[in-house]
């Protein structure tokens, strides 16, 4: 194996590791729990007059609070699909051409597209692509080679995975405070 089919397998290996992570937090997310808000200050989709949309933080401080489920997979959309537009489209999108959806079944299967489309090109792209910066406008300007691009997908794909299970976790138990708390005022009124 050469240099660059080592490093396409490598690259490969690791957006399966992320892929999985992702479906196994998705598999079992149900609609209540996406549009769960984990605070008043956290990230999160909005609507108004019947549209949703999503904002991307203008500071990575910790004051903005956690972000949740219905924003983060906003989030691995809009940059997935702004890779896909301008590495292998015609580079036009914007944020405000994402797709914001309340629909927890929509964006999963959303998702899922997305991941498959990302394993073809991956497995489509010449020794030349992989080793070209051409194809690594958003977000590096075509300053660092497509490899490395896929590289931080994979990272950023992980990241998503985690902050999407570590939310899960926050609302299980936000569930569980609130069951307790209902059972011991319904067992203060007796």
């Amino acid at each position: 194996m050469n240099n660059n089919d080592a490093l396409k397998d490598n690259i490969q290996f690791q957006f399966s590791i992320s892929r999985k992570l992702l479906e196994y937090h998705l598999s079992s997310l149900e609609q209540e729990e996406y549009m769960w808000q984990p605070s008043k200050s956290s990230l999160y989709i909005k609507e108004t007059d019947g549209i949703w949309y999503a904002e991307l933080p203008e500071t990575e401080s910790y004051e903005i609070g956690p972000p949740s489920i219905a924003w983060t997979l906003w989030h691995i959309t809009f940059w997935w699909e702004m890779v896909f537009d301008h590495s292998f489209g015609s580079g036009n999108l914007t944020k405000e051409d994402i797709e914001v959806t309340a629909d927890a079944a929509k964006i999963k299967k959303h998702l899922h597209n997305l991941a498959d489309r990302w394993e073809e090109k991956l497995s489509q792209l010449t020794e030349e692509e992989w080793t070209s910066s051409q194809l690594s406008a958003f977000p590096f300007n075509k300053e660092v080679e497509f490899h490395k691009l896929a590289s931080w997908l994979n990272l950023e794909l992980m990241k998503n995975a985690s902050e999407i299970g570590y939310a899960r976790f926050d609302y299980a138990a936000d569930v569980e405070r609130l069951n307790a708390n209902t059972k011991a005022a319904k067992g203060s009124d007796l």
